[in-house]
């Protein structure tokens, strides 16, 4: 049985020498000079090929008549890299420019083409967000992702806009999950400037790989990065004006309060100081009161609430009147 195998050993390495073959390694790296994992590098013509590691390195053992090696990356032109005598090819690729419009960033910052996914999602390229600028993101989305409503604030305020994915899908109305090159962020900290391109996750499948944090959706931003050979300034600058277009009509009959009967000043001389002396028996209002179903404002002397603290309005008497503007 030992010499069998012997035999067949030596024979098939024989037949190695006698077709002839060699390693060929390599390190593949994209526009920017960074390591692309999972690249393709395969044998033209055939089905020989593997994929690079974590460093973008690979080893491919082909035989000494293959002249090429086809390498692919999803959102990269494919290259036909001769072989010739070299052991050692290492390869810079170059964006695909046909492709970009087919490829989204998914859940772990993964690139994926579009068809191939399961479930919904949508992109945005800086361009389309920033056509008319906002310095928030939220506000940004209005009205460019199908099934996301945004609940905007201007920008003069501090609050932040909130977002909705496919509408309420809880009693607490969740916002979505923001993650900014594969870290979750708060929105607040994402800075317009630096957005490249933005993708909406929306159905569960899709959020899967973030928990529980991400059941109200995900939003996944890409931030833009150097390119080699590359360098420029940017400057921009925007203006914001906001303007009420609707308000809610008011009665300007009743003031505040909660009774139409008015109410007057008792002087206490244990607690009054001795200047208050003079507003005993004078029409006040329930100054803690938040509702307006208070007495008729008919212009009627009262006390307001300034004319109780020194200064040159202390002491006096205000007309009870409306202020419809």
């Amino acid at each position: 049985m030992k010499k069998r195998l012997f035999i067949l050993t030596l024979f098939l390495g024989m037949v190695a020498i006698a077709f002839g073959q060699k390693a060929i390694s390599g390190t593949i790296t994209d526009p920017s000079g960074n390591p692309m994992v999972g690249a393709s590098v395969v044998e033209k013509g055939t089905t020989n090929g593997t994929i690079t590691d974590i460093d973008g390195k690979f080893t491919l053992t082909v035989p000494s008549s293959a002249t090429a090696l086809a390498v692919s990356f999803i959102g990269y032109t494919t290259q036909d890299v001769p072989i010739g005598a070299a052991s050692v090819i290492n390869i810079n690729m170059t964006d695909d420019a046909s492709a970009l419009s087919e490829v989204v960033v998914t859940a772990l910052n993964i690139t994926r083409q579009t068809r191939s996914l399961g479930y919904a999602v949508q992109d945005l390229k800086a361009d389309k967000l920033n056509l008319a600028r906002d310095a928030n993101v939220a506000n940004a989305l209005a009205g460019k992702i199908a099934g996301v409503q945004v609940l905007g604030q201007s920008g003069a305020k501090f609050g932040a806009p909130k977002i909705r994915v496919r509408g309420v899908n809880s009693l607490t109305g969740d916002q979505p999950l923001y993650v900014v090159d594969g870290t979750p962020t708060d929105i607040n900290q994402v800075n317009m400037d630096d957005v490249d391109n933005l993708s909406v996750l929306k159905g569960p499948a899709a959020t899967a790989l973030y928990g529980n944090r991400a059941a109200a959706g995900v939003i996944v931003i890409t931030t833009k990065r150097g390119k080699k050979g590359e360098g420029g300034i940017e400057i921009n600058h925007s203006t914001t004006f906001d303007q009420v277009s609707l308000l809610p009509k008011y009665q300007n009959e009743y003031g505040g309060g909660y009774s139409q009967d008015w109410a007057t000043f008792e002087y206490k001389p244990a607690i009054h100081p001795v200047s208050w002396q003079p507003f005993n028996g004078q029409k006040i209002l329930d100054y803690s009161a938040d509702e307006s179903w208070g007495p008729k404002l008919d212009g009627s002397p009262h006390r307001s609430a300034f004319s109780w603290q020194e200064g040159a309005q202390f002491g006096q008497l205000t007309p009870f009147s409306p202020q419809p503007n």
